[in-house]
């Protein structure tokens, strides 16, 4: 039988064309960053004042610039450490597992320190400049150090397990790990509320008993089930307004800030609760995780063709195909530690691309919420009253751009929420 040669070139015009795409993406949003102006027009200053949008516009524009800049200065950190400490980025060489653990938390710690003084500027001196935290800097450092540890075991842990998977299963070890990582998927929805959220915030239940028969009434309308309406001391931080959702299972529950809750309405309160069953009643938790365990099968496969590009690449015999399949499919291999970080690296860059697509679901799902709050409480007005509010505390781009919207708003744009909300008939 005649062999085939099995062209692994397009595995490396991938890896290119991946890191191009994400610079060029970032050069895309610092234009749309610098360019953000006050929204403007008689329907928005029907809503708003023009003080309100003057400086709305200054803060996300800052903001924005500095989170650009923080993604570049972190990718190309990435990219500079294996370029420094990786001469040769193909040849492998497989070391001991707690030493492959040592390298990637020291690599994830370089990458913190390296963008520590933007998320300074940006969480901190930013937030302070317009008046939207309470926290001291000790405060914020400390909950920065809490967020930074939980995150360099997950990286870290994840980079490990990589390595662990790719050195001891190397056939299948991409099915393996998308097996693993959605089993976590679905293990961080439940226990994140449980163990993560407390480290932040003090939660305590809802003690409100009129405004508690109230949400009775709503869930009984929605047909939904709400294990706990929580409340968190959000007001000792922030002087933003938020609530969510959050969990699965006896995990279940919506949480609202004491200061949405001290400083806002009843009608208001009920109209955000309302908002939250609505992602429960379309089951968004559910589909969220479908799609992330999609997205998580699509990179790992694309992960694990690139690392058979890599090994082609540095073997001295290219893989050729034999009865359908490359010959290195079914040969021991080493893999070392630039493998893992390589694709740890690629994985960064893929799952910046894909987030205008999350983000355009995502804005489906908040449409979707938005309706049935309306439909729940039988209340528009209110809903708008709610929503400015919340641009209001939040200083939100209630107008952006079409390239910003398409790409970093998980939300509809606040003036888009308030013409919808406009068109809802509750009475349908």
């Amino acid at each position: 039988m005649k062999k085939v040669k099995f062209n692994y070139s397009w595995a490396f015009n991938f890896v290119i064309a991946t890191v191009i795409a994400g610079f060029v993406m970032l050069a895309v949003l610092l234009v749309a960053s610098i360019m953000i102006k006050p929204a403007a027009g008689p329907e928005v200053l029907s809503h708003f004042s023009r003080s309100f949008l003057i400086k709305a516009a200054a803060y996300n524009k800052s903001v924005m610039l500095f989170s650009v800049t923080e993604r570049f200065i972190s990718w190309t950190a990435m990219i500079t450490m294996v370029a420094i400490f990786w001469k040769n980025i193909y040849v492998n060489t497989r070391i001991a597992i707690y030493q492959a653990a040592l390298i990637f938390i020291a690599f994830n710690i370089i990458l913190y320190i390296v963008v520590i003084p933007l998320q300074y500027y940006r969480g901190f001196v930013l937030a302070h400049s317009f008046g939207l935290s309470n926290q001291s800097l000790s405060a914020w450092f400390t909950d920065v150090l809490k967020d930074r540890a939980i995150s360099l075991v997950i990286s870290s842990g994840i980079m490990t397990l990589f390595y662990v998977l790719i050195i001891k299963i190397q056939k299948n070890w991409w099915i393996t790990s998308a097996a693993v990582f959605i089993i976590f998927i679905i293990l961080a929805n439940f226990l994140y509320p449980i163990i993560i959220d407390p480290l932040f915030y003090k939660f305590a239940p809802l003690k409100d008993e009129v405004l508690l028969k109230e949400i009775n009434t709503l869930t009984d309308k929605a047909q939904v089930k709400v294990d706990k309406i929580l409340v968190a001391d959000a007001s000792r931080k922030t002087n933003t307004v938020n609530a969510y959702f959050s969990g699965i299972g006896n995990s279940k529950r919506i949480v609202i800030y004491d200061n949405l809750l001290n400083n806002h309405s009843r009608g208001e309160v009920l109209s955000v609760i309302a908002h939250e069953m609505g992602h429960w009643r379309y089951r968004h938790i559910l589909f969220n995780i479908i799609l992330r365990s999609m997205e998580i099968i699509l990179l790992v496969f694309i992960l694990k063709t690139i690392q058979y590009g890599i090994q082609a690449k540095s073997s001295s015999n290219v893989p050729q195909f034999n009865s359908g399949f490359p010959a290195a499919f079914g040969q021991p291999m080493n893999f070392g530690i630039k493998l893992v970080v390589i694709l740890f690296i690629l994985y960064s860059f893929l799952s910046y691309l894909v987030m205008p697509v999350d983000n355009y679901i995502s804005r489906i799902f908040e449409r979707q919420a938005d309706k049935a709050s309306v439909m729940l409480t039988g209340d528009s007005q209110t809903q708008i009253k709610i929503l400015e509010n919340l641009a209001l505390k939040n200083l939100s781009n209630v107008k952006p751009g079409k390239i910003l919207k398409y790409t970093i708003f998980s939300h509809p744009p606040i003036m888009e929420r308030i013409a919808a909300s406009l068109k809802y008939d509750s009475k349908k």
